[in-house]
Parts: structure tokens; C-alpha cells; sequence
């Protein structure tokens, strides 16, 4: 599945139940294994998400938008937080608790 259509799933599960959306947070801020934590919470409500999911996910996209950026190749810039789908979910979902 998507990466997209899973962290609809999750937003909404998240939206709706604080205390999910806490320990997703909880587990986004916990280290160096944060993703796989993360992954953990949300297969323990039944939303199958895979930390290869994630790291997939973040390479076909940062490798898309060098591709499209000045003609693509290796001269292209160094993208900043677009590479970092994850920690850009994760964002999301504390202004969903603020």
C-alpha cells in the first residue's frame, strides 16, 4: 500500500483517539529506533506499516524531486526536509494535539 493512503489511516486514527496519537509521538521521540517504534504502535492497531515502508517511501521521493531539479543528476541541490516524509507526518501530527 501507499505510503500516503497509510498515514491517512493513521492521521485519522490519530485524529481521533489522543491516546494513539500520543504514543505515536512517544515513539517518534524515542531515538535512535523511533521508526520501528512508531511502526510497532500502529500495527498494534491493526494499520500494517513497515519501517521499509518509510525509508522506501523517503528515497523514491528525494530521488523524484533531484531528478526533476535542474535537469536532475548529481549536480542538483541538496533538498532539506522534503527527503523527510516521516518526520514531516510526525509534525502533523502534534498540531493535531495543539
Amino acid at each position: 500500500m501507499q505510503l500516503n493512503i497509510l498515514f491517512d489511516k493513521i492521521k485519522e486514527k490519530a485524529t481521533a483517539d489522543d491516546d494513539f496519537r500520543d504514543r505515536l509521538i512517544s515513539a517518534a521521540d524515542s531515538g535512535k529506533n523511533s521508526i520501528v517504534s512508531f511502526c510497532k504502535e500502529c500495527n498494534a492497531v491493526g494499520i500494517e506499516i513497515y519501517p521499509m515502508d518509510i525509508a522506501d517511501a523517503d528515497e523514491s521521493t528525494y530521488a523524484a524531486m533531484r531528478r526533476s531539479t535542474n535537469g536532475g543528476g548529481e549536480n542538483s541541490p541538496h533538498l532539506m526536509w522534503e527527503e523527510d516524509l516521516f518526520g514531516s507526518f510526525v509534525e502533523e501530527l502534534r498540531r493535531i494535539r495543539d
